[in-house]
């Protein structure tokens, strides 16, 4: 099973992100979710926007790295939106991660003063369109990650896989969390069939 890193987006650490991680932990995986707002939470994307930049991008950075410090044994991130950004980063700098999920975000290897790294399992979710959303930013990560699997999901919003926003749509939800969970059992399967005997 999986140790878990689950970076919130702008609005912070919302009850829909909380209950996403709790399917994790009944399907066996441990999962932490770093709380970079200090339990603050919004509902308007331009708010939750104005605080994070409050906070600062070093700091955000920084608020990765400590989650990584203080969870020695994670080795898979994930990241929505905002915290795409630090799933990312660990994912480039720690050679302990094998797999990052990111939803709703992506930025090129070169943004975040470094490589990717190609061993790194990637999975990539994001609405299409997305305002929030740089096209040539997730191009660019690709360019770098060809191996990495990348849903698009037509004409929903930006946080359309949590049920605590306006944006949530159930079925697209449904099959986002089926295709992550896949994703995290088909590495158990990879990791299980490496070991020795």
């Amino acid at each position: 099973m999986a140790e878990i890193l689950l970076f919130h987006h702008a609005l912070g650490l919302t009850e829909g992100l909380l209950a996403f991680a709790e399917r994790l932990r009944a399907d066996g995986h441990t999962v932490h979710c770093p709380d970079c707002y200090a339990g603050r939470t919004f509902t308007d994307t331009d708010e939750g926007v104005a605080f994070a930049q409050g906070i600062g991008h070093d700091a955000l950075q920084e608020a990765a790295h400590s989650a990584a410090r203080r969870h020695r044994g994670a080795d898979v991130v994930i990241g929505y939106s905002l915290g795409a950004m630090q799933a990312q980063l660990l994912a480039q700098d720690r050679r302990r991660f094998r797999a990052c999920l990111l939803v709703a975000g992506a930025l090129p290897p070169a943004a975040l003063g470094g490589v990717w790294r190609h061993e790194v399992a990637l999975q990539i979710h994001v609405a299409e369109p997305d305002e929030w959303v740089v096209p040539e930013e997730i191009d660019a990560l690709l360019y770098h990650a060809p191996h990495a699997r990348i849903f698009r999901y037509s004409g929903k919003g930006h946080l359309f896989m949590d049920h605590s926003t306006l944006e949530y749509d159930a079925d697209a939800a449904d099959r986002f969390e089926e295709r992550a969970s896949a994703w995290l059992a088909e590495l158990d399967e990879h990791q299980r069939s490496r070991q020795p005997a």
